[in-house]
């Protein structure tokens, strides 16, 4: 019985070193992929061209930020929030809410919403109806 007992333990003991040795040894974690993003260059100062593109443009954004400005016209946060006063200045842009010193909500004079866009189209959309109808009459009166 002894012989049989110390065979079974001899093999669990084999089993048991051959998992130690391969398990933690053979698959190290790595901590290095990890996605790295790529470095904004934005610009930091503004020449005339782009200023004038700005002062066309901001004022049909609806909703306006530092950020949404770095986005869309590549420009450092300084710049933007210097642009975001001076259009205020100008009252091209009005503010949104409360402000705070270190988010600010601004929203263009000329932006309309989703729903004003609609009832503008639909409104064009009759117009030109109207005035295809009165054409159509006047080629029939013509002939």
């Amino acid at each position: 019985m002894d012989a049989g007992k110390s065979a079974s333990k001899n093999a669990q003991m084999s089993k048991s070193k051959g998992t130690k040795s391969t398990g933690a040894k053979s698959k190290k974690k790595s901590w290095t992929k990890v996605k790295v993003k790529e470095k904004a260059n934005n610009a930091v100062f503004l020449d005339e061209k782009q200023y004038e593109r700005m002062l066309k443009e901001v004022p049909k954004i609806l909703c306006i930020t530092r950020a949404i400005l770095c986005e869309k016209f590549k420009v450092g946060g300084s710049v933007a929030r210097a642009l975001i006063k001076d259009l205020s200045k100008k009252n091209l842009i009005k503010p949104v809410g409360q402000q705070h010193a270190s988010f600010d909500l601004f929203q263009g004079t000329l932006a309309k919403t989703a729903a004003e866009k609609a009832a503008e189209e639909a409104e064009a959309k009759k117009e030109k109806a109207k005035k295809d109808v009165k054409e159509a009459a006047k080629e029939k009166e013509a002939k």
